[in-house]
């Protein structure tokens, strides 16, 4: 079974909806207004239930939104039928992107890249983030740092990421020094009755990769690198002790 499937009307349940409109509504708007880039339509990947895309496209944008997940999809589709919004969601493998149309901006948040388990998928998921732009077009995208994986994940190994009266989600880390690569195993108790609780687990899996290396496959496949943050929101520089990187590459005109 792949993730995201059972996991997805949990998800939308959590913390990460308060995220994503914070950075549709403050966050990626400010920070365009100061780069001076005022793009019309945008293509997010990855864009799991559609919080983002949807608040994004509240503001005014025309928004495309894929991801791999059917079930996320679903739940994105019918987020924009609630907010009466035209969004074109679509199931899609970030490494093998079907568009004739070239955007704007591409965005790709919230550690999605880091499930791109090796080098070769995750330069295929540049490359097709380049094809889908147009010339002048920008593509910003964070991911989770080594250090973000391997120190801070693992502060708590164990723990509640997110409880309600009708369920509960614990998170539990373990981090492959060798490879690089952090496992998330997330268990969800559900009540199915009055008297029964469900289990449901996915295993998660994200890879962390040099800044360097990450530099030289941007710069391989064509984008000029316009700047590296370890927040987006503050526009700070990222340290050795940042668990997140942010992105900010242009396709050449």
């Amino acid at each position: 079974m792949s993730i995201y499937q059972r996991f997805a009307p949990f998800y939308q349940r959590g913390p990460y909806v308060h995220f994503s409109q914070e950075l549709a509504e403050t966050v990626l708007p400010e920070y365009l207004d100061m780069i001076n880039f005022h793009p019309v339509t945008l293509l997010d990947i990855a864009c799991g239930e559609g919080s983002f895309a949807v608040a994004i496209a509240a503001a005014g944008y025309r928004v495309s939104g894929v991801d791999q997940s059917a079930e996320m999809i679903a739940l994105a589709r019918e987020r924009a039928r609630a907010a009466s919004l035209e969004v074109d969601f679509s199931v899609e493998d970030m490494r093998n992107l079907q568009f004739v149309e070239e955007f704007d901006l591409v965005t790709c948040f919230f550690d999605s890249l880091n499930y791109l388990l090796t080098v070769r998928d995750l330069q295929a998921a540049f490359r097709s983030a380049h094809a889908a732009l147009r010339p002048g077009g920008y593509f910003i995208f964070d991911m989770n740092t080594i250090h973000g994986l391997a120190v801070n994940w693992m502060r708590e190994k164990i723990y509640v990421q997110n409880e309600a009266d009708n369920f509960i989600e614990y998170h539990r880390h373990e981090f492959d020094y060798e490879n690089l690569v952090a496992t998330m195993e997330i268990t969800i108790f559900t009540r199915s009755s009055a008297e029964l609780w469900e289990r449901i687990q996915e295993t998660h899996r994200e890879r962390g990769y040099p800044i360097a290396d990450l530099q030289f496959l941007l710069t391989e496949t064509g984008f000029e690198i316009k700047a590296i943050y370890g927040s987006l929101r503050k526009r700070t520089e990222l340290q050795t002790d940042s668990p997140r990187v942010f992105f900010v590459v242009q396709k050449p005109i």
